[in-house]
C-alpha cells in the first residue's frame, strides 16, 4: 500500500509539471483520466531495473577468466577499478557497468593494457623544436648579411647581381631559416595551368574516336559504309580486347567487326591478321572465365592459381608494350604485324592451356585430375614437335600441379593416414572396421571407375601397386606396435624439375618416372622391409610355413602316420565316435607333440556325421574321411600372408593325401603267417596280384607327391620368400604356389575326372580288404563246421596261410556286441567274380588315368602338364603287357 500511494503521488507530480498546470483543480475530470492513464501504463511496463548482482557476478567472472588466461595483469587493473568504483557508486552505477558489459566486444581476447595510458591526462605540452632563428640570434650571426654571399670563383659580373640581391633580400627578412630560402624556389600555382585547347581541337578528338559508338553493320556491302581507322587505332583496340576489356574492333564473342579497314591495308588482309588475334582473344578469354570459377579441390586451385599468375605476366607484359607506344622517349612504328609477331611467344604458352581447359570442359565426367594427365600428354606432344620453349613451360606447369597431388600420396606412404573427403586420390578406406588379420586385404581398396579403370592419372597407374603397398605396410606396423616415423629426418628428394637443366632428347616420361621412382623409392623399401623383418623375426613366419607342410602336406611320415593310423583304426573296429572332436584333436595333438603348441592344433568334422556312417566312411574313402577339417591357429600377422583361402587348399591336398594312406593302410594291414605257401588257388593269385598292383599304385602315386610336387615346391616357394620385398610379394608367392600344389597333385578343377578315378582305385582297394575278410570268415565257417561233423584222428593240419588284421590285436571290449562284419555290396557273389570285377575295374582306370593325363598334359601349356605326363608315363607300367 506505501508503494502504491508513493506511485500516486509522484504520478500526480508528473501529470502537473508535464501539463504545467494543476488540472486537478481546474478540471478533476480530464486530470483523473489522464491519472488513471499514467498508472496504467507504469504498473504494466516491461523495463525493469538492472540486477546489480548480475553485473557484479558478471564482472567478477571476468577478472576470474583474466587469471585462467595468465593475465594477472589485466586482472589487477580491473579489480583495483572495481574497488575504487565502489567507494563513489550510485544507484545508476550498476546501470551504466551493465551498458558497458553489453557494449563489451570480447574483452577477454582484445583487451590490452597499454590501452589504459590513453586514459590519463597529457603531461605539459612540449616546448616547440630548436629553430634556426634562435641559433643565430644565440650565436649572434643573425645580423651577418655577408654570411650567405656566393663565392666569387670565376670573376662573372652577372653573379654579383643576384648575390647582391640575395644579400639584401636575406638582410631584409631577418631570418636565416631554410623555408625563406626555399621560397625562391617554388613555383607559383599560375606554373601549373595549361593552354586551354581550342573547341577546333576537341571536335578533332571527338571526330577521331567516333566510330567507337557506332552500330556495326553485320553485312556491310559498300565502300561507304565502312570505317577507315589508323594502324595506331587498331592497335590499342588489339590491346584492349587482349587484356579482356571493351573495344571497338571485336564483339562480346570475339569476332572482328567487318565494316572496319586499315588507312593503308585491304580489307582481307587487316580481317586475315584481326581473325589471328580474335582466336588468340578467344583463348585468353576462356582462360580468364576459368581463373574466375570458385574451386574447392586443392589440386584444382593451384592449376587456377597458375592460370591465374600466367594471365597477370600476360598482362604485364602487353602494358609494357603499351608503354613504348606512349612513350615520347623513342621512336616506334606502329604495325599490327609487327605486334602480333611480338605476342606470338607470349600467346603461345596460354594458347595451350587454353586448349587443355578447352578439352577439360569437352570431356564427360571429367576427374579433378584429368587435367594432369592433358600436361602430361602435352608434354610429350611439344617435346616430339621440338618446341623447346613451349614443352619447358607446360612440363614445369606439371610438376608444379603434381606437387599438390602428392599430398594424398605422401600422406599415405608416410603415416599410412588419408585425408578425409579427399576426391582425388585412388585410395578409399571400408566403411566397417575388420579384423587386424584382414586389414591389409579388406581394410582399404583401390577405388574404380565404372569401367574397371583405376582411379589415377595414367601416367601414375604403374606405381599405383608400390603406393598402396607401401601405405599397408605402415598401417600394419602400427597395429603390431612399431612407432613408425610420420616424419622423415633425411629430406626427401625434391618433386620440382628444372627442365632447363635436361636433355631434350631424353622422353618426357623417363624424367618423370626417374623423378617420382625416386621420391617413392625410400619410403617404399623402408616400411616394406620393416614389415618384413618384423614378421620373420618377431613373428616367426619361416616356423609357421614349416608347421602348415608338417601338419597339412605330411611332411614328417612317421608323425601323420601316428594320427592317420589311429583315425583309420577306430573306423574299421566301429568305433562310432571316431569323430568326436575332442577324440580327434587330442589325437593329432599327440601325433604333433613337441613339435608345435598343443593349443593352436583343433581337428574337428563335419556336423552331419553320425554313428550311423560309420559303415559308409569304413566301405569308401569317400565318405567320413573329407570331413575331417584340421585347424592351425596363426598368429595374426602370419594370417595376412597365409590367408583363409589358402588354407582351403593346403585342406584339400591334406584330405587327399589322407585318403591315399587310407588306402595303403588298408592293403598293408594284413600280415602273412607263415613263410611258405604250399597251397596256393586260383583266386589266391588273383587276390596277391591285385594287391601287389594297387600297392604299387599307391606307392607310385605318393613317390609323384612326394617327389616331383611337393618337395620341388616347397623348396622353390621358400627360396622365393626369402627374396621377396613386401608383403604383396609374399602373398602372391605364397597363392603361386598353392595353386601350381593343386595343379600338379591333379586336384584342379580341369583333372576332376582324373581324381575322381583315383579315388575310385583307391575305393578298389577297400572292396578288395572287404572281399577277402568274407571270404576268409566264410572259409573258416566251413572249416569249423568239418571239424564239429567228422572227428579227426590225427592231428589237425595247419593251413596253408593265414592272414590276420591288427584290429585282432587291439582290446576291443568296449565295442560290446556290436556286428564288426563288412558292408559291401559284394556280400552275395561268388568270390573269383568279384576278383574279377576288381582287376577289371583297375585296368580301366589305370588306362583313363593315363589317357587323361597324357591329353591334358598336350592341350594345356602350365607348368605342371610336363609332371602330369612324368605321372602318365610312370603309371603306365602297370597297363604294359598281356591283360
Amino acid at each position: 500500500m506505501a508503494f502504491s500511494a508513493q506511485l500516486g503521488n509522484l504520478t500526480d507530480e508528473l501529470i502537473e509539471v508535464i501539463t504545467s498546470t494543476p488540472t486537478a483543480q481546474t478540471d478533476p475530470a480530464r486530470f483523473d483520466r489522464w491519472r488513471e492513464s499514467s498508472l496504467r501504463q507504469l504498473r504494466q511496463h516491461n523495463f525493469l531495473r538492472t540486477n546489480q548482482f548480475e553485473v557484479y557476478s558478471a564482472l567478477d567472472g571476468y577478472e576470474e577468466r583474466f587469471r585462467v588466461l595468465n593475465r594477472d595483469g589485466a586482472a589487477d587493473v580491473l579489480r583495483d577499478r572495481l574497488d575504487a568504483l565502489s567507494q563513489c557508486s550510485n544507484k545508476w552505477t550498476p546501470d551504466i557497468l551493465d551498458l558497458f558489459l553489453k557494449l563489451a566486444d570480447q574483452p577477454v581476447q582484445k583487451f590490452n593494457l597499454g590501452d589504459l595510458e590513453l586514459l590519463k591526462e597529457p603531461k605539459e605540452k612540449p616546448k616547440p623544436g630548436l629553430k634556426w632563428s634562435d641559433i643565430a640570434k644565440e650565436d649572434g650571426w643573425d645580423e651577418d648579411g655577408e654570411l650567405w654571399r656566393n663565392a666569387d670563383l670565376n670573376g662573372y659580373s652577372s653573379d654579383d647581381d643576384y648575390t647582391g640581391h640575395e644579400t639584401d633580400a636575406s638582410a631584409e627578412s631577418g631570418s636565416t631559416s631554410l623555408s625563406s630560402s626555399e621560397t625562391r624556389y617554388r613555383k607559383q600555382p599560375s606554373d601549373y595551368l595549361e593552354g586551354l585547347q581550342s573547341q577546333l581541337a576537341l571536335d578533332e578528338i571527338r571526330k577521331s574516336q567516333g566510330w567507337r559508338g557506332r552500330k556495326s553493320a553485320k553485312h556491310p556491302t559498300t565502300q561507304s559504309l565502312k570505317i577507315v581507322i589508323t594502324e595506331m587505332q587498331a592497335i590499342r583496340e588489339i590491346f584492349f580486347m587482349l587484356s579482356g576489356l571493351e573495344n571497338g574492333l571485336f564483339d562480346n564473342q570475339g569476332r572482328p567487326s567487318l565494316d572496319i579497314e586499315l588507312t593503308h591495308a585491304s580489307g582481307q588482309i587487316f580481317r586475315s591478321l584481326l581473325i589471328s588475334v580474335s582466336d588468340a582473344g578467344r583463348r585468353l578469354s576462356l582462360l580468364r572465365h576459368y581463373a574466375k570459377q570458385k574451386q574447392d579441390i586443392p589440386l584444382l586451385q593451384v592449376f587456377q592459381a597458375a592460370i591465374q599468375r600466367h594471365i597477370g605476366v600476360f598482362d604485364n607484359t602487353i602494358a609494357r608494350m603499351q608503354a613504348q607506344y606512349t612513350s615520347t622517349n623513342q621512336n616506334i612504328v606502329a604495325s599490327v604485324m609487327k605486334l602480333l609477331n611480338s605476342l606470338g611467344p607470349h600467346l603461345r604458352p596460354l594458347v595451350l592451356l587454353a586448349n587443355i581447359i578447352e578439352a577439360l570442359e569437352q570431356s564427360k565426367n571429367s576427374q579433378p585430375f584429368h587435367y594432369l594427365e592433358f600436361l602430361f600428354d602435352a608434354a610429350e606432344a611439344l617435346q616430339l614437335e621440338g618446341d623447346g620453349a613451349a614443352y619447358c613451360f607446360i612440363s614445369q606447369l606439371f610438376f608444379e600441379c603434381f606437387t599438390v597431388y602428392l599430398r594424398p600420396i605422401r600422406s599415405w606412404m608416410q603415416s599410412g593416414e588419408l585425408i578425409d573427403n579427399d576426391k582425388t586420390f585412388f585410395i578409399s578406406r571400408s566403411p566397417a572396421d575388420v579384423s587386424w588379420s584382414q586389414a591389409w586385404i579388406d581394410q582399404f581398396k583401390l577405388k574404380r571407375t565404372p569401367q574397371g579403370v583405376l582411379f589415377a592419372p595414367r601416367f601414375l597407374q604403374p606405381a599405383a601397386s608400390k603406393i598402396f603397398t607401401t601405405g599397408k605396410s605402415v598401417v600394419i606396423l602400427k597395429l603390431l606396435g612399431k612407432n613408425w616415423p610420420t616424419h622423415e629426418e633425411a629430406p626427401e628428394p625434391a618433386t620440382q624439375v628444372d627442365m632447363s637443366a635436361i636433355s631434350e632428347l631424353v622422353p618426357f616420361s623417363e624424367v618423370f618416372k626417374n623423378m617420382f621412382d625416386q621420391w617413392m623409392q625410400r619410403k617404399h623399401h623402408a616400411a616394406s622391409a620393416t614389415l618384413r623383418q618384423t614378421l620373420v623375426q618377431s613373428y616367426n613366419l619361416w616356423s609357421d610355413l614349416d608347421i602348415l607342410q608338417h601338419i597339412y602336406l605330411m611332411s614328417d611320415g612317421s608323425r601323420s602316420d601316428q594320427f592317420a593310423n589311429a583315425v583309420f583304426n577306430n573306423i574299421d573296429i566301429y568305433n562310432m565316435y571316431w569323430h568326436d572332436r575332442f577324440n580327434l584333436t587330442e589325437i593329432a595333438r599327440e601325433a604333433f607333440d613337441g613339435l608345435i603348441e598343443s593349443h593352436r592344433l583343433h581337428v574337428s568334422a563335419s556336423h552331419d556325421i553320425s554313428a550311423s556312417s560309420i559303415k559308409d566312411a569304413r566301405r569308401t574313402i569317400r565318405a567320413g574321411l573329407p570331413s575331417i577339417r584340421i585347424t592351425y591357429r596363426l598368429p595374426w600377422p602370419s594370417q595376412i600372408i597365409l590367408a583363409d583361402e589358402s588354407l582351403d587348399q593346403y585342406q584339400l591336398v591334406f584330405t587327399f593325401l589322407l585318403q591315399l594312406r587310407r588306402a595303403s593302410y588298408v592293403l598293408t594291414r594284413y600280415r602273412i603267417l607263415s613263410d611258405v605257401l604250399a597251397y596256393t588257388t586260383v583266386e589266391q593269385e588273383i587276390f596277391y596280384g591285385l594287391r601287389s598292383k594297387l600297392l604299387w599304385f599307391c606307392n607310385t602315386l605318393q613317390s609323384y607327391l612326394s617327389t616331383l610336387v611337393l618337395g620341388p615346391l616347397v623348396g622353390n616357394f621358400m627360396e622365393k620368400m626369402r627374396h621377396t620385398e613386401d608383403i604383396d610379394q609374399m602373398i602372391t608367392s605364397h597363392s603361386t604356389f598353392t595353386k601350381q600344389m593343386i595343379d600338379e597333385a591333379c586336384l584342379g578343377g580341369k583333372l576332376d575326372p582324373i581324381r575322381q578315378a583315383i579315388l575310385d582305385i583307391f575305393d578298389l582297394a577297400i572292396r578288395l580288404r572287404d572281399t577277402r575278410q568274407i571270404e576268409s570268415e566264410r572259409v573258416a565257417k566251413e572249416t569249423q563246421e568239418l571239424s564239429r561233423l567228422s572227428v579227426m584222428s590225427s592231428p589237425r593240419k595247419e593251413s596253408p596261410s593265414r592272414y590276420i588284421e591288427t584290429r585282432e590285436e587291439e582290446d576291443e571290449t568296449f565295442l560290446g556286441e556290436q556286428d564288426q562284419s563288412p558292408v559291401t555290396q559284394d556280400a552275395g557273389m561268388a568270390y573269383g567274380q568279384v576278383l574279377g570285377e576288381i582287376q577289371s575295374a583297375l585296368d580301366r582306370h589305370l588306362k583313363f588315368i593315363c589317357g587323361g593325363l597324357r591329353g591334358v598334359a598336350r592341350a594345356s601349356s602350365s607348368q605342371a602338364a610336363t609332371k602330369w605326363d612324368i605321372l602318365a608315363e610312370m603309371l603306365e607300367v602297370g597297363i604294359r603287357g598281356p591283360q
